[in-house]
C-alpha cells in the first residue's frame, strides 16, 4: 500500500507542476492591430445577368403569325440611377439588321425584331433597332444575385413571311448583344 500512496503523491507532484508551467504559458500576452478604412464609392458600377438563349421551334408551314419568344434578366448597378441599353447584332456592321444565319451556304437570312422592357409584365415592351441606345430606364436593385431577382426582359418576333418556307435553311442562328450603360 506504502508503494501505492508513493506513487499517487508523485503523479499529484507532476501534475501540480505541469499546470504550473502552463499557467505561466499561459499568462503570456500578445498584441496585434487592425486598421480600419471607410472608402466611398467613386466609380459607379453596372451589371447585367441572367440572359438565357433561346432556342425556337418554327411551327408547320401554313401556321399563321409570327414566331415570339421572351427572355427575363437582371440588370444592377450603384453610383447612378438610369441607365441606357444598347441591342445589336455583332455579326452585322454598325446598325446592320437583327438576323439569324442559316447553316446552308449561300441561303438568305430571317430578319427578326426586338422589344424591350425595364420590367418583367407580359406583352412586349418598346421596339429597339439595332445599335440604337434605349434611354431613361431605371435602375431597379444593387445586385444582380440570383434568378429570381430578373427585373428587364426582351421579346424576339419572327414575321411569318420571314419564317414560312424556309425550313431547308435550318438551323437559323444568330447572336443578340446587350449593352447597358450608366446615364
Amino acid at each position: 500500500m506504502k508503494i501505492l500512496s508513493q506513487k499517487v503523491l508523485a503523479s499529484i507532484a507532476t501534475a501540480a507542476l505541469a499546470l504550473g508551467s502552463t499557467t505561466s504559458v499561459l499568462s503570456q500576452t500578445d498584441t496585434e492591430f487592425s486598421t480600419i478604412t471607410l472608402n466611398y464609392m467613386t466609380v459607379p458600377i453596372i451589371d447585367i445577368a441572367f440572359v438565357d438563349n433561346l432556342d425556337l421551334l418554327a411551327p408547320p408551314d401554313g401556321t399563321p403569325g409570327p414566331i415570339v419568344d421572351d427572355d427575363t434578366f437582371c440588370v444592377s448597378g450603384m453610383g447612378f440611377t438610369l441607365f441606357s441599353i444598347v441591342f445589336r447584332n455583332p455579326n452585322n456592321p454598325t446598325g446592320g439588321p437583327f438576323e439569324l444565319d442559316s447553316s446552308v451556304p449561300g441561303e438568305s437570312p430571317i430578319f427578326y425584331e426586338v422589344f424591350f422592357k425595364n420590367d418583367t409584365s407580359p406583352g412586349p415592351g418598346m421596339m429597339v433597332f439595332p445599335d440604337n441606345p434605349v434611354f431613361g430606364n431605371l435602375i431597379q436593385t444593387a445586385m444582380c444575385m440570383d434568378p429570381t431577382m430578373d427585373n428587364a426582359k426582351f421579346d424576339i418576333s419572327i414575321p411569318n413571311a420571314e419564317w414560312t418556307g424556309r425550313a431547308a435553311g435550318a438551323p437559323f442562328v444568330g447572336v443578340l448583344e446587350i449593352m447597358v450603360m450608366a446615364e
